[in-house]
């Protein structure tokens, strides 16, 4: 990327102040209070700003009003939830540096720009108590698995027409309407949003409208039992969300005096990357656009990346665990299961399964069955092959394509059995004749000892 060993050098202070904050942890005593100094104290050391400072900004809420500031004491959870927020920011910001530097160094304004991309994201998540982070990624999941279930059900549909074999309609799990249930009007993130423009917006009232625009809904899980949970049918499985601090965390607005304190830090680089935020004084007041939260933010960027993905070429690697301990040699039956049921493979064995799974080109079909096929003497492979099949399967067990033969895996099978019992003939044929060779080669070898020996003992004798 061609960055200096000063830049690098002040990443990596960067990311280890981060690290530092990760650990401060508070206990309250009449209001959040710091229960390690020393954490706080390399953090600010790393992220070169004022301890003291940073312990205000942690602690409490300063706001400004008509000249004068006030400072409102956090409880725990809202303390840590002000550190959680300095650390996803700053991350947040010199990720993007880093990603705009490489694009800066790999894109050539002269020539046309082409890019090679790595989508990496968590896979399906149903814990014990799935909040409002588990929410957002499951959905990001349901709409890469729509992408991918189309995109295979495409490339399907694709390869049928080009090799001119009849295409019949597939029966297949579509998830669109659990991504309609989030997406529509009043929909999930329709309501979540709603409510946390509300000032006195809670997680109650927002559970409430949930229910009562989506109960009837049949992705949506109204619970028999009033409390503070809601379930989506996705498809992948049904996960129950508990409501509790979703509000606040979709608000997620990044506080004033947070933004100022990291742009009163005495690194230049530090500075760099807060420089274009602007506090909300700089960008309230009336008919200026408020500030996006976090699930419309999260909706933007996810339909920019499947605007991406559809204008892409793309290989999907699907990553699966053995066992949930990180253990070598334990492979544990039913979490595998799961995980290809959550990553849409069983669906894509389906649609295979459901049609012709086995393609083979012509000359590869005759390469690999030539023992079967010693009795055709036609020498155009496709003819060949049609001949042979015609004779020896039923039509329902495959299709001749232009370039290649659709067949159903039962007639593989058949085919595989059938060529290893030729191939075995031939090997016990081939073992006979030689065994015969080297048994005569012995022989006369022998032989002719013998008749040597005869003829010695004759001579001596005479």
């Amino acid at each position: 990327m061609g960055l200096s060993n000063q830049v690098v050098d002040e990443i990596l202070t960067i990311l280890a102040g981060i690290l530092h904050l990760g650990n401060v942890r508070f206990h309250m005593d009449g209001g959040a209070q710091i229960s390690d100094r020393d954490a706080v104290e390399k953090a600010a050391q790393f992220l070169s700003v004022s301890t003291e400072s940073l312990i205000e900004s942690l602690t409490h809420n300063k706001r400004e009003m008509r000249g004068e500031v006030f400072l409102s004491p956090l409880n725990e959870d809202q303390a840590m939830a002000s550190r959680d927020s300095i650390t996803m920011a700053v991350y947040s910001h010199l990720f993007d540096w880093i990603i705009q530097r490489i694009n800066s160094r790999v894109k050539s304004p002269k020539t046309p720009f082409s890019s090679i991309g790595v989508l990496d994201i968590f896979g399906f998540e149903n814990f014990t108590i799935n909040r409002f982070e588990q929410f957002n990624i499951n959905f990001a999941n349901e709409k890469l698995q729509q992408y991918f279930n189309k995109h295979i059900f495409s490339l399907e549909q694709l390869e049928y027409n080009q090799e001119g074999i009849p295409w019949s309609d597939i029966d297949w799990t579509d998830n669109a309407g659990c991504i309609d249930l989030v997406e529509r009007k009043m929909g999930v993130f329709s309501v979540i949003d709603e409510e946390s423009r509300f000032p006195k917006g809670t997680d109650k009232s927002m559970l409430e409208k949930l229910h009562n625009a989506n109960a009837k809904n049949p992705f949506y899980i109204k619970p028999k039992i009033s409390g503070s949970d809601f379930g989506i049918r996705h498809f992948a499985g049904d996960v129950v969300y508990n409501t509790v601090g979703f509000l606040e965390k979709n608000r997620g607005s990044f506080r004033d005096d947070l933004i100022t304190l990291l742009k009163e830090s005495t690194s230049d680089f530090m500075y760099d990357l807060f420089e274009g935020v602007k506090l909300s004084t700089e960008r309230g007041g009336r008919g200026k656009p408020k500030a996006a939260t976090v699930a419309s933010a999260f909706k933007e960027s996810l339909s920019s990346l499947m605007t991406t993905l559809s204008g892409s070429n793309p290989f999907f690697i699907r990553c699966v665990k053995p066992n949930a301990r990180k253990q070598a040699n334990d492979f544990q039956n039913q979490l595998m299961i799961n995980q290809l049921r959550y990553s849409g493979m069983m669906q894509t064995v389906v649609i295979r399964r459901s049609g012709y799974p086995v393609r083979r080109a012509y000359a590869d079909f005759c390469t690999r069955y030539q023992p079967l096929l010693a009795t055709i003497y036609t020498k155009v492979a496709k003819d060949k092959v049609s001949l042979y099949l015609t004779k020896n399967a039923s039509p329902k067990e495959w299709q001749a394509g232009k370039t290649k033969v659709f067949m159903k895996e039962t007639l593989e099978n058949v085919l595989e059995q059938q060529r290893v019992l030729i191939l075995g003939s031939a090997a016990i044929m081939i073992q006979k004749h030689w065994r015969g060779a080297i048994a005569r080669m012995h022989y006369r070898k022998r032989l002719a000892n013998i008749v040597k020996v005869q003829s010695l003992s004759g001579s001596s004798l005479s």
